[in-house]
């Protein structure tokens, strides 16, 4: 393990460590644009210089090795007129139009000519232009502001595969573009080329002058639609989510990117209040949480089904409802098609069936279930379901199980047919109304934070099993008084 000081503090790295790695390993940013960890380094940017002491000229750090005894130093006058004179390159034909750009408030290229810049410019001549271009239906390049980090084009080689992007022309007409009659629409990864972005070159058409980023709050949560259970970001304003994007995870590659079936996922979640259940209704009245839980306590024998694409704590309440251990049943049956291995190591749609599992859940038994209400040793049913992740030949089960069944309770997040089905249905809160937390198919443990308010009295599943599993008060009968 080599040892190496950087502005005379020293550091040990593992072997084949690069010194802009180390150098944010001793707690120093380096600017960087075309770098990413995820990608191949090519050093076309120029802004990660240092000063290695005893070379001649200064150094791109994301292409040299950390080695032994080195003395590196990233604050010299050398190192500061060296990224002062890249900004000034990167900015010659770089357009002014900052205030009508989506990447505002996010830009590397405010960020850095605002630390690192001279403060004026030389440049008098005509900058070029470019008209915008469609690279298909989800993604629209400005030519005019791209910097050619390539990152862009590297993305389409080395992970999605599909090699759509590449550069064309040389000096002054170098542009990134597609090869003729091609389009990203057909890569099923292609919306993360904006995320990789630095500048406001490449943007997304689902969020192109939506929101700005200013105004957004990221929460940490995660992707339902991954059977990796993948960390993303939602950016929520005024109690709406705007957007998912990838939350990498230090040492994990494949969490820097989502599919962008996981990234327009959050349109799912954009419901009006005004069409939203937000009362339990009890055979088709409206009713309170407390009959509802005197109605099941009279029914009989009762049996869960919890659908393994929610929380830990949620399957924990809810399979407190059962009558017996062996009532405990689990469904969803999702499957993903695997198309980039080093990004999806499974193919279960189901993110939670571990964490289910755990807590008494049996998959592929609900056939076991059907017979036991066709008995009679069953005679309610408490449904947590969400049509995304059952199969149709998983659904119509179910639903001869709720046909079945004498009294039968739905938890919804979002209400389907299915729940039409049952004898009484609760307004449950969807996962970015809610925390909790699930054990991934890998054994790791995933927590997500609530990112909105839901509507009043819509409340979360552990919320309504409590009191579906809580006695009913008692009440004092009193008599009238005489005067």
């Amino acid at each position: 393990m080599p040892k190496l000081k950087i502005n005379d503090l020293e550091i040990t790295v593992e072997p084949g460590t690069l010194l802009l790695d180390a150098c944010a390993q001793a707690g120093f940013d380096i600017p960087h644009y075309c770098y990413h960890p995820a990608l191949s380094p090519v050093a076309t940017c120029r802004m990660c210089l240092v000063d290695i002491k005893g070379q001649p000229k200064l150094a791109t750090s994301c292409t040299t090795v950390a080695g032994e005894g080195q003395e590196v130093f990233t604050n010299t006058p050398a190192v500061a007129d060296g990224r002062a004179g890249v900004m000034e390159f990167l900015l010659i034909n770089h357009p002014l139009d900052c205030p009508i750009c989506d990447q505002a408030g996010e830009c590397k290229l405010q960020d850095y000519s605002y630390l690192y810049g001279s403060g004026d410019s030389r440049m008098v001549e005509t900058k070029r232009r470019y008209r915008y271009e469609d690279l298909g239906a989800k993604i629209v390049i400005d030519k005019n502001r791209c910097i050619h980090c390539t990152r862009c084009v590297r993305f389409t080689r080395e992970v999605s595969g599909s090699g759509e992007l590449t550069v064309a022309n040389r000096g002054s007409h170098l542009e990134v573009t597609t090869f003729a009659g091609l389009t990203m629409d057909s890569n099923p990864l292609a919306a993360n080329v904006v995320d990789l972005c630095p500048v406001g070159a490449l943007t997304s058409r689902d969020f192109r002058f939506n929101k700005r980023v200013w105004y957004l709050k990221p929460v940490a949560t995660i992707s339902r639609f991954s059977a990796l259970a993948a960390p993303i970001w939602a950016d929520v304003d005024k109690n709406r989510v705007w957007r998912f994007r990838p939350r990498p995870q230090a040492g994990k590659v494949a969490t820097s990117f989502i599919t962008d079936v996981e990234r327009y996922k959050y349109h799912r979640y954009d419901l009006a209040p005004a069409d939203r259940l937000t009362r339990p209704t009890l055979r088709g009245a409206a009713a309170s949480g407390e009959q509802i839980a005197e109605a099941l306590r009279q029914a009989g024998p009762v049996a869960v089904v919890g659908q393994g694409t929610f929380g830990c704590d949620t399957a924990q309440r809810l399979a407190e409802l059962a009558s017996s251990p062996e009532l405990v049943f689990g469904s969803g049956d999702l499957v993903h098609a695997i198309q980039f291995p080093a990004l999806q190591t499974s193919t279960d749609g189901v993110i939670n069936r571990r964490g289910f599992s755990e807590r008494g859940f049996r998959f592929g038994q609900l056939e076991d279930l059907k017979a036991r209400v066709q008995k009679g040793e069953v005679r309610a049913i408490v449904l947590l379901h969400d049509a995304e992740f059952s199969s149709a030949q998983e659904t119509a089960l179910l639903g001869d199980i709720l046909a079945l069944a004498p009294f039968s309770i739905a938890l919804e997040p979002i209400p389907s047919p299915l729940g039409d089905q049952a004898t009484s249905r609760l307004p449950v809160a969807t996962y970015l109304e809610e925390s909790d937390f699930i054990i991934n198919h890998e054994g790791e443990l995933r927590r997500y934070q609530k990112a909105l308010e839901p509507p009043k009295g819509i409340r979360t599943v552990s919320a309504w099993a409590k009191e579906l599993a809580s006695p009913v008060p008692a009440r004092e009968l009193t008599s009238p008084v005489l005067v």
